[in-house]
Order: C-alpha cells, then sequence, then structure tokens
C-alpha cells in the first residue's frame, strides 16, 4: 500500500528581484517584464533571444509550473531565434486573476501578453503536459499566426477518464485534491471538453506538429499503455507529424534528456 501510494504521489507530480513594468515600443521586441493583459492584471514574460526570419519559439509550462522551468531550454533556443516564456495568472511574478483558468482564457491573455510585448509571429508554440491543452487552444484561436508545433508528453482530452479508471477507489480523492496549485480540477476538466470540442475543426490538420512522448511515469504498465496510446493519437491530429520516443525519460522530457526536445524544436524551425 506504501508502495502504491509513493507512487501516486509521484504521478501527482506530473500535473502540478521583482521585474519592472515593461512597454514594448512600436517596432521595437518588449524586454522581459510585467504586460497587463487587463486591469489590474500584468503577466510576466522572459523574452531571449533577437528576432530573426524564424519562427519565435513560445513555452507555455504545464499545470502549476512557471516559466523558470524553461530557463535553460530557453536559453539554447534563444541562440538560435527569439524566444518567450511566461508566467501565468498566479504563478511565478504575474498578477493572480479573478477570472477562471481554463485554456480558452489562457490563451486569450496570452495573445495579449504577446501584443503588448510586441513579439512577432509566427510562433512555434512548444507546450508541456497540460500546456499541450493551450498550445492546441491557442493554435486554433489564432491558427494563421502559428507555424508549427511541439507538443512535450503533452495531455489529452481523454486522461481523466483513464487515470480515474485504473485508480484505485481509495486513492481517488487523494488523486483530485492536488489540483489548487493553479485553477481547480473543475478547471482542468473545463479545458479537455473544451479541446475536444475543437476536435471537430482538424485545426492542426496541415500544421507541422512534434510530439515527443516519456515512457517512464511511475503509474503502473495499464496507465503507461494507455498514455502510449493518448501520445499516438496526439500525433495523429496533423498529416505532417513526427513521433519521437524518449526512451527512459520522465514526464519532464526538456529536462532529463534535454538534447533530444532541443533537437526537436531546432528540426521544427528548420521547416
Amino acid at each position: 500500500m506504501n508502495r502504491y501510494l509513493s507512487l501516486l504521489l509521484s504521478f501527482c507530480l506530473i500535473f502540478l528581484s521583482i521585474a519592472p513594468f515593461a512597454e514594448a515600443k512600436p517596432n521595437q521586441v518588449g524586454s522581459s517584464g510585467l504586460y497587463e493583459v487587463s486591469t489590474g492584471v500584468s503577466l510576466y514574460a522572459e523574452i531571449q533571444g533577437v528576432k530573426t526570419s524564424l519562427p519565435t519559439v513560445v513555452f507555455i509550462s504545464g499545470y502549476g509550473d512557471d516559466s523558470s522551468v524553461w530557463s535553460d531550454m530557453q536559453s539554447e533556443i534563444s541562440k538560435t531565434t527569439l524566444t518567450v516564456s511566461y508566467d501565468r495568472a498566479g504563478l511565478g511574478l504575474s498578477d493572480d486573476t479573478t477570472k477562471d483558468k481554463t485554456a480558452k482564457q489562457q490563451v486569450k491573455e496570452l495573445h495579449k501578453l504577446l501584443r503588448k510585448a510586441n513579439i512577432p509571429g509566427p510562433y512555434v508554440l512548444v507546450g508541456h503536459s497540460l500546456g499541450g491543452v493551450n498550445v492546441r487552444a491557442f493554435a486554433d484561436r489564432y491558427r494563421d499566426e502559428v507555424a508549427g508545433a511541439v507538443l512535450i508528453d503533452a495531455s489529452h482530452e481523454k486522461q481523466e477518464e483513464a487515470i480515474l479508471a485504473t485508480l484505485p477507489e481509495e486513492f481517488k480523492e487523494l488523486y483530485l485534491s492536488q489540483f489548487t496549485v493553479e485553477g481547480s480540477y473543475k478547471d482542468v476538466i473545463k479545458s479537455f471538453k473544451y479541446i475536444e470540442k475543437l476536435r471537430a475543426k482538424d485545426t492542426l490538420r496541415d500544421l507541422p506538429l512534434t510530439v515527443v512522448s516519456a515512457t517512464e511515469h511511475g503509474m503502473g504498465p495499464e496507465m503507461e499503455l494507455k498514455w502510449a496510446e493518448m501520445q499516438l493519437d496526439l500525433a495523429s491530429l496533423s498529416n505532417h507529424s513526427t513521433h519521437v520516443i524518449a526512451q527512459g525519460s520522465g514526464h519532464y522530457v526538456y529536462l532529463d534528456q534535454p538534447e533530444l526536445v532541443k533537437q526537436q524544436i531546432l528540426t521544427m524551425l528548420a521547416q
């Protein structure tokens, strides 16, 4: 029992100087800092690199993670092109908000942030875990501004059904209670339902897409198999997809195998 609880808690982690306000001048890319996206709410953006003929890379973190998780990866990619990572509302250096924290709302705020910081498109969106849902939502809403997408062990709209189906009854309450860092479990489910409805629009069908999948989540063979199947399904969203298996990697592939992720992003830029 203790061993199972340890594995569960490990799996739960999967989902889990203040910068001055900076406003970009016309035709000038903004600097790292806070940008107001709604009345009284400013989001922090970490901006590195210089604008080239290549797309701008936008990093979108998973549930509860701020922009600092991308520090090493962003430093590498910024040697090639302009890059942006940011803290969603309520995380890191960003203000909190009274609005919901669903993917639909968060991509609106991200788009406003990019506009305020004068960060030019087109964008290659790099999303990890639940951030992958935001990538898909952004690509649907602002399709003409997206050049490609990289999903790193990204969440799937059917994953909660699979997780709850494989969890023993006595652990379900513990699992559901973890969603307190950023939004509620209700927000997460709303995001999955929203992205599921978008599938019918087939937005990613002609978009270059790379799916990077981990193999070691510590959640048992049944759920690992289901996770692998859902990753395959994500890769099927585009006719121009590449599916890369990061053998032996945990959920945070960009930390466990950074060179692999770096090369996939650079390959996407080269397209």
